[in-house]
């Protein structure tokens, strides 16, 4: 049923709900808003999508061809460190044959000059020294370690065989004797070592040389900072183990995922830092195979920051294309949504019951359009008569269900009174009654008082019948229904429970004596009674206390019936309690 106010509120209302439900030019979830926001956005995601691919492709381009220059400067870097390194192998080998040595004896200052000279002329040396064949340091530059016994080194042993060319390592004798390097960074060497000749061709003794490895690593770094494909590049030179050598490191570092010789690749170290790594092995010389490695390694911002800024100008351009979409399809959608607003704003206009304003557009802008705004405006008409017809029936049938509904209510209570009270007296009945002490006893289990009950059964009420007949008897019955009323409160609760036998229902007692007290004056009230010519009348009666707890209503029932049975064979015309209830 429509409720009063909104009889206008029909079929028509509902189809402009629906047609409104998302259309509003004023809603984000506008035709004109989606075209715009639809066009752009794909455009963006276009342009994007080509930019991000083209993007990884420059960058994987960029990092293989960084990745060869690196490899070639690397390769030229190992080239040059393996020249640099025979260069001094054989000047050692041509210093151990010159005259001075070869001819004089080996601690003489003949050989002290040349050696001085020697290392004069070039820094790298650290030191250089003659050992006999005995393993005795017998002349040496700058009388460092003359005396010593180097048996055990390396280099003696190697050098008396043929020339030899040691790893890096620390002479921990001779950086006592040398000053120290600034920061407290120990010193480290490379041993070149070559037999001592003499005229007959026998071996005199050996010549050593301690090189520098600061002049090796400066060696190698200064042809990677003047090689142009190396430029922002970290220089590392691997031993044979893997170990970085240079720059100095804690010993036994290694690089994380080490590539292999002759190869560039991406990687990364524990701190998260991405590099392009390049590894070129140093060339074996005419007297050593070190086995090391010149690593070169930039990090990957550096070496694809040009496919960055590429990548940046082509986002950029995305972005100010995707507006200009986004302009062009906002333009083309306000023609063509707009005789659609138009429309929308009529319909809305019906919606609000302002169907006789609504302006619907005339000219749609297209066939298609002004054809749907025809359509739409009869429609509107059509739906308004209807709705008005659809008012007047509403109106009518609304008095109507009223008048029922009121005439049904009225019958509902009436059959509600009737299915709770007797007919023939217009007491309760026992269906009232068994609600009514149902309701007591959750009353009294919540606040801890109680309720009395009393059965009571008029005396001999057959006699009565069979001597004056049931309409006397019914009159009976009757009579003592209001003298019942008469003597009970109006909480009391009196019910006829069938025939000539009655109860009565005494909520909140002050206490149990209250009872019985009430039940002596019901049966003094009808022992007196003037009945007319049917003579004296009298009742029975059994009296119960109930706590809704310890004593339900029911077991309450059960004894006011035992007591009322009592009464009845201890003479009638009395009033007996329940066992274990005594008044006072």
């Amino acid at each position: 049923m429509t409720p009063p106010g909104q009889e206008t509120a029909g079929p028509l209302a509902a189809a402009a709900g629906h047609a409104t439900a998302g259309m509003s030019p004023r809603a984000w979830g506008s035709f004109r808003l989606r075209l715009t926001l639809g066009a752009g956005g794909l455009a963006l995601c276009t342009l994007l999508g080509v930019g991000l691919y083209a993007a990884r492709l420059a960058t994987q381009e960029r990092q293989n061809f960084v990745g060869l220059q690196l490899l070639g400067a690397a390769r030229s870097a190992a080239i040059g460190l393996a020249t640099r390194l025979q260069e001094r192998e054989r000047e050692v080998e041509i210093l151990s044959r010159v005259p001075s040595l070869a001819e004089s004896p080996l601690d003489s200052e003949r050989v002290a000059r040349s050696l001085a000279l020697r290392k004069e002329t070039n820094t790298e040396y650290a030191w250089m020294g003659v050992a006999s064949l005995d393993g005795r340091v017998v002349n040496a530059t700058g009388g460092l370690l003359v005396g010593a016994d180097v048996r055990t080194r390396p280099w003696f042993a190697a050098g008396l065989k043929g020339s030899y060319t040691g790893d890096v390592h620390q002479a921990a004798l001779l950086a006592t004797l040398l000053e120290p390097r600034p920061g407290g960074e120990p010193l480290r060497f490379i041993d070149l070592a070559a037999p001592v000749i003499g005229p007959a061709g026998q071996v005199r003794g050996v010549l050593a040389a301690h090189v520098h490895w600061d002049w090796i690593a400066n060696a190698v770094r200064k042809a990677v900072r003047e090689d142009p494909r190396a430029t922002d590049t970290e220089v590392i030179i691997l031993g044979r183990d893997g170990t970085v050598l240079y720059p100095l490191r804690a010993p036994g570092t290694r690089l994380p995922q080490a590539l292999g010789r002759e190869r560039y690749g991406m990687q990364e170290d524990p701190g998260g830092a991405s590099y392009l790594v390049a590894r070129a092995s140093v060339p074996v010389t005419q007297h050593s195979d070190l086995g090391w490695s010149v690593v070169l390694r930039q990090p990957s911002a550096a070496a694809t920051a040009p496919v960055a800024q590429l990548r940046d100008r082509l986002f950029a351009i995305g972005l100010a294309t995707s507006l200009l979409v986004a302009a062009l399809a906002y333009v083309l959608a306000a023609r063509v949504s707009r005789p659609l607003e138009r429309l929308v704003t009529a319909v809305m206009s019906v919606r609000e019951g302002r169907g006789g304003q609504a302006n619907f557009p005339r000219d749609g802008g297209s066939p298609e359009l002004s054809a749907l705004s025809d359509a739409v405006r009869e429609m509107t008409e059509a739906l308004l008569d209807r709705e008005a017809r659809l008012a007047q029936a509403n109106a009518h049938l609304e008095q109507t269900v009223a008048e029922r509904t009121c005439q049904l209510s009225q019958a509902n209570e009436e059959l509600a009174r009737l299915a709770a009270q007797d007919a023939l007296t217009g007491l309760a009945n026992r269906r009232a009654f068994d609600q009514r002490a149902a309701e007591e006893e959750a009353r009294c289990r919540r606040s801890g008082t109680g309720f009395g009950l009393l059965l009571l059964d008029i005396d001999h009420f057959k006699d009565v019948n069979d001597r004056f007949g049931h309409a006397t008897g019914d009159q009976v019955l009757q009579q003592i229904a209001r003298l019942l009323e008469s003597a009970t409160r109006e909480t009391d609760l009196v019910a006829r429970l069938g025939g000539e036998e009655f109860a009565v229902l005494l909520p909140e007692l002050g206490e149990c004596t209250d009872t019985m007290r009430v039940a002596e004056k019901i049966r003094e009230a009808i022992q007196h009674h003037d009945f007319g010519g049917i003579g004296e009348v009298t009742v029975s009666a059994g009296c119960a206390w109930a706590d809704g707890s310890a004593l339900p209503v029911s077991a309450a029932l059960q004894q006011a019936d035992q007591a009322l049975y009592e009464a009845k064979g201890q003479g009638r015309n009395r009033c007996v309690a329940a066992r274990g209830f005594q008044p006072g």
